[in-house]
């Protein structure tokens, strides 16, 4: 057990992120009828089917052959790229007492392991850090220069939000820093920084309309896509939608602006219950691990440790970097955050 109701929703919203990944993960992909139609709603951990773990294992070793440990990956109750670059993010934030671009993309290159079922653009920022290219350029290299506009950035910035929650302003330049290590697009960044806010918002104990005036005031003027489904949340809210009008609405794709979306819903349309808040996240279809993990994340930080189902905590792999690393990793994120009002180093 936590020792404060703070530290509990710190390890609420990072083991969180971890259940989110693995309830989503075996159904990635999936439209919400078919999930409907499997499982009726999946409730329980499972791995990914063999034929995606083959192809996890046989991908893994073409592109990154010295590190492959031969065993089949995504397994019952693991974790997929959202929680391992979770993990970087809290690993860097705690030890250099904020954010610090060389130390996060080092970290995010330390930890990769492609069996986790990294995203192409990810695996090729990560490919460029390891190059020697700097944090703060190897993400424009992407897309034609464009920058990425996916979630992969949004996906792992929950210790972002608990660390810098108490200052919006630190908040979200921290978390559009980290996530232009690999996502430069400004719909990447606000995704980002949207998730994070997102969690900070949870930690305060806001729902519902409360928690959408106050995530309406921190957009930017010029986040039409943000702006215009936190307003369609509303209607949503009202009318008990189902999974096709909300994925009509809202998207369930691996852009930021769906997915992120998305799993704001899923907490905001079930703020009573960790359990049920992520999954309905999964229920939607479309990127589940991600969507799942988002959800968990903020319906983590909210409820706390001790709603965390334990049967599905129990399942969760626990090995070097696993259920009690990231539980301690949330210990220390905790106790480092009276650093945050500080400057935000670029690391350079």
């Amino acid at each position: 057990m936590a020792e404060n109701p703070l530290e509990a929703r710190f390890i609420g919203a990072m083991l969180g992120t971890f259940i989110g990944d693995a309830l989503g993960m075996p159904v990635e992909g999936w439209p919400p009828e078919r999930i409907a139609g499997a499982y009726g709603s999946l409730e329980d951990l499972r791995g990914a089917s063999i034929w995606l773990r083959l192809y996890g294992a046989v991908y893994g070793a073409i592109h990154d052959s010295g590190r492959v440990s031969g065993e089949l990956p995504l397994g019952c109750g693991t974790y997929t790229d959202d929680t391992q670059m979770m993990i970087g993010v809290a690993e860097s934030l705690a030890a250099c007492g904020g954010f610090d671009g060389t130390d996060m993309a080092r970290r995010f290159v330390a930890n990769f392991d492609p069996c986790r079922g990294y995203g192409p653009g990810a695996m090729r920022a990560i490919a460029k850090l390891r190059q020697g290219i700097p944090w703060n350029r190897a993400g424009g290299q992407l897309f034609g220069r464009r920058g990425s506009f996916g979630n992969g950035s949004a996906m792992r910035v929950a210790p972002v939000g608990l660390f810098y929650g108490d200052d919006p302003p630190a908040l979200r330049q921290a978390a559009e820093l980290s996530a232009s290590i690999t996502h430069t697009h400004p719909l990447g960044l606000e995704g980002a920084a949207v998730q994070a806010y997102a969690v900070a918002l949870a930690v305060r104990q806001l729902s519902g309309e409360a928690f959408l005036e106050e995530m309406r005031a921190f957009l930017r003027p010029d986040s039409e896509p943000f702006s215009r489904k936190l307003a369609a949340m509303e209607g949503l809210l009202r009318q008990r939608s189902s999974a096709r009008e909300v994925v009509a609405v809202l998207g369930n794709g691996t852009e930021s602006q769906e997915s992120v979306p998305a799993a704001i819903y899923a907490f905001l349309s079930h703020p009573e219950s960790f359990r049920e808040a992520v999954v309905y996240a999964v229920s939607l279809g479309g990127d589940t691990d991600t969507i799942g993990a988002m959800a968990g994340a903020i319906a983590g930080a909210y409820h706390g440790a001790d709603a965390l189902p334990a049967g599905w905590l129990d399942m969760l792999e626990n090995g070097a970097k696993g259920r009690d690393y990231i539980r301690n990793l949330a210990r220390q994120l905790y106790e480092r955050r009276a650093f945050a009002s500080g400057p935000i180093s670029d690391g350079l």
